[in-house]
């Protein structure tokens, strides 16, 4: 015969209940009493912390970071280690993907970090060799970079940084402005060093933009005469003759009745090959009411 349990298995006695190793709510308090485990023995906001203070990270850490960014990319200390540790190996769009959000949306110490990174990683980038096309590309969503850091505080060294990344884009406006944040700039000294800057690269137009930006913002008499000529100089040296005769009626406003300023108009509108516009300069010259500039 079979023994009392084996006919208990073959359903003899019914179902054979279940040991129950722990209840729902026991579970759920062994679940916390790991997580917490855990979170004391390896807190990662500690340890993020305590990585930032390392110049480099080991592979394992490396790699430890890199899963840790994966999991959470929303959290900006991870991110910025990981660019800080990086940057040198990662290209300009993927910093800007891991660091426009800390860079705009984080407080004032990860604004400030994230934004150097950027900074250094936009100039590198400017170092090479750049068409029209990848310059345009550099431009694109530059003033969601620009734009949040025009009311923060910064050093004057960072408030130059943005002024050259600024006009070297091509944007003049955010460029005056965190000119005005230096206090050691000046704002037509700065726009002429861009112009000369921007004559070097072959960038007539650029070039002249920023003498004339420069004469409107200046007030010495002669400093604007001086940059003036400048711009229109710098369209001519380009063959932009048209583009010089249209920028100097714009932009000749006062200096419409400085006798060297007509006279010098007068002898580029003849090597531009504009007849009737030299011809109007030089009656301007001779009818000149008393008292003009000299």
């Amino acid at each position: 015969m079979l023994p009392h349990r084996s006919k208990r298995y073959a359903g003899i006695d019914g179902e054979i209940p279940r040991l129950k190793l722990a209840t729902g709510w026991q579970l759920l308090l062994i679940g916390f009493m790991v997580v917490t485990l855990l979170a004391v023995v390896f807190p990662r906001k500690e340890l993020v912390a305590k990585l930032y203070e390392q110049e480099t990270l080991d592979e394992l850490t490396l790699s430890y970071i890199q899963n840790l960014y994966r999991a959470s990319a929303g959290n900006l200390d991870v991110a910025l280690l990981l660019a800080r540790v990086q940057q040198q190996k990662l290209d300009l769009p993927t910093l800007r993907l891991m660091l426009l959000s800390a860079a705009a949306e984080g407080d004032l110490r990860q604004r400030t970090a994230a934004r150097t990174i950027l900074l250094s990683a936009y100039d590198r980038r400017l170092q090479k060799s750049t068409n029209a096309e990848q310059l345009a590309e550099l431009r694109q969503g530059l003033p969601a970079f620009l734009d949040p850091a025009l009311t923060d505080p910064m050093t004057e060294s960072m408030a130059q940084q943005f002024a050259d990344l600024a006009f070297t884009l091509d944007n003049p406006d955010a460029g005056l402005q965190f000119i005005a944040k230096n206090q050691k700039s000046s704002g037509p000294d700065a726009l002429e060093r861009y112009a000369v800057r921007g004559l070097a690269r072959g960038n007539y137009e650029q070039a002249a933009r920023y003498y004339f930006m420069a004469q409107q913002h200046t007030e010495p008499y002669t400093d604007k005469r001086r940059l003036f000529m400048a711009g229109v100089d710098t369209l001519m040296a380009g063959g932009l003759y048209a583009r010089a005769m249209s920028a100097a009626n714009t932009h000749l406003g006062a200096l419409a009745q400085d006798r060297v300023t007509l006279r010098y108009l007068a002898r580029v509108a003849l090597a531009a090959g504009y007849p009737n516009e030299a011809n109007a300069y030089a009656r301007a010259l001779i009818f000149q009411p008393q008292g003009a500039q000299p």
